[in-house]
């Protein structure tokens, strides 16, 4: 009877050993596959964080094929980022260094936005300043028939233009208006009704300029040549320009209407054809001309 128990309990024993066997086997098989599966899901957001950074290269590559002149911000961000590149792909995959890639991932994206931005305001700024410069141009030839000794001037000032950090200014108009008692003004055409010449200009919004108090020399000149106004002369180098009346402003990089009056000395206008310019110190920004009959 004894012998009979020995064997019963040795059995139960060694069935006993072949479930835990089981068991571990069971769970060491269930962490590997485990194991497998959570090392391929970070291989997976590896390969995803990289094509993000290779689209990302890809936005630095356009940006910079864009622009004429090299942009060393654009540049220099790049290079970071192919450096990450090159760094995560020979890192070992692990959740705490892809959380870091990740992160760094998010700081370049957001960088990437405002450099991004950044270039195509440049690149805007600069169209609309070379366009300003060639109508100014085509205005200098089309006035050197009429005042040569003038248009001379206008034009060595104007060849010293640094447009791309210079405010421009837009749809410069100037006409006669007379003033009712009421205060109104009605534009007019006729020199003998005239009470004032009115000058206008708009500011185009510009994010590179700087905030604060701005002026312009106003210049107008009548049909004999002369400048009317204050006729004041303002030494610039070894130029002296004859301005009629300073236009002051205060700018904060948004668009800004400006308007101006300036009267004959002799209170009389003569008939004929006015032309107007406007000067950024020693800069000749915009012209314009009208006709009294």
């Amino acid at each position: 009877m004894n012998s009979t128990s020995s064997n019963k309990g040795s059995k139960a024993a060694i069935i006993i050993l072949a479930l835990l066997l089981i068991g571990t086997l069971f769970y060491s098989y269930q962490m590997h596959q485990e194991s497998n599966a959570t090392e391929a899901l970070l291989e997976n957001e590896k390969t995803e964080v990289l094509r993000n950074l290779e689209n990302m290269s890809s936005l630095y590559n356009e940006a910079n094929a864009d622009n004429e002149v090299a942009n060393e911000k654009l540049i220099e961000a790049q290079a970071r980022l192919k450096a990450l590149m090159a760094e995560l792909k020979s890192s070992k995959s692990s959740v705490s260094a892809l959380l870091k890639y990740k992160k760094k991932f998010f700081e370049l994206e957001s960088e990437m936005e405002v450099l991004l931005d950044e270039n195509a305001t440049l690149k805007f700024q600069n169209a609309l300043l070379e366009t300003s410069l060639d109508s100014t141009q085509v205005q200098l030839s089309s006035q050197l028939a009429s005042n040569t000794v003038l248009s001379e001037q206008n034009l060595r000032l104007s060849e010293t233009v640094d447009a791309a950090k210079k405010l421009t200014v837009e749809r410069l108009n100037a006409y006669g208006v007379i003033q009712r008692r009421s205060g109104k003004l009605v534009p007019t055409t006729r020199a003998s009704r005239v009470d004032n010449l009115r000058i206008c200009y708009s500011v185009p919004s510009n994010l590179l300029t700087e905030t604060g108090d701005k002026k312009y020399f106003v210049q107008v000149i009548d049909p004999n040549l002369s400048v009317i106004g204050s006729n004041t002369p303002v030494q610039f180098d070894e130029d002296i320009l004859k301005y009629s009346y300073v236009s002051a402003f205060t700018y904060n990089n948004e668009l800004l209407d400006v308007c101006d009056f300036v009267s004959a000395e002799e209170g009389d206008y003569e008939k004929g054809v006015y032309s107007v310019n406007v000067f950024d110190q020693n800069v000749l920004i915009s012209s314009s001309t009208f006709t009294l009959k």
